[in-house]
């Protein structure tokens, strides 16, 4: 058996003012580092210091992770699969200003369903991505005798990915909000057999 430990990130000042990031590489903030310190205290709390540390390698991700990293006396391993999905022309507004320049759209994104807008990141793209990631990342803990694994990414990618491993539908509302610094735990028991064992801990 296998531990995935999916965290969101800490805060940014792009969260704190609302505005959409996806692929933009923005870093935390001075909060948001003290917050990434807190959440490392609230894992080893919970889990010990015997996991790896793995990231999306966006600086909110990483910022984060090695704060994880720095207390098992480990390092950060950098995942690309791991990353946010990328919002396209929404990047960098906030959402009022993406409900007032593209109302339909914003309409769509609210069901939980993509938008018609150029550069974003498809949810099945996305939850196949992370998915291979997960995937991959719990058999290689396995193989080396790896029990609990941290993996540090962001709110709609750890959504879709644990959605596409459970076979749930692919609307990140149907697990609900991540809060930044909170973490969602999966164990894996081989094969297909993937179970959800915490949901929003650490809030």
């Amino acid at each position: 058996m296998t531990s995935l430990i999916l965290l969101r990130h800490a805060r940014t000042g792009y969260n704190d003012e609302g505005r959409l990031q996806g692929s933009l590489d923005v870093p935390l903030s001075e909060d948001g580092i003290a917050q990434a310190a807190e959440v490392a205290k609230r894992v080893v709390a919970e889990y010990g210091t015997t996991f790896t540390v793995a990231s999306s390698p966006l600086q909110r991700a990483t910022g984060t992770a090695d704060a994880l990293a720095a207390l098992a006396g480990t390092a950060t391993r950098v995942d690309a699969r791991f990353t946010q999905r990328p919002y396209g022309v929404w990047e960098g507004h906030t959402w009022d200003e993406v409900r007032a320049s593209w109302p339909r759209e914003y309409e769509t994104r609210r069901e939980g369903l993509d938008p018609a807008i150029p550069g974003w990141g498809q949810s099945e793209d996305v939850a196949d991505r992370v998915a291979a990631g997960l995937r991959e990342t719990a058999a290689d803990a396995a193989r080396t005798g790896v029990r609990t694994v941290v993996i540090v990414s962001h709110g709609s990618a750890i959504m879709l990915g644990v959605a596409r491993l459970l076979g749930l539908p692919l609307t990140p509302s149907r697990l609900g909000h991540l809060p930044h610094g909170a973490w969602n735990e999966i164990r894996w028991h081989g094969g297909d057999d993937w179970r959800l064992r915490r949901y929003r801990a650490g809030v």
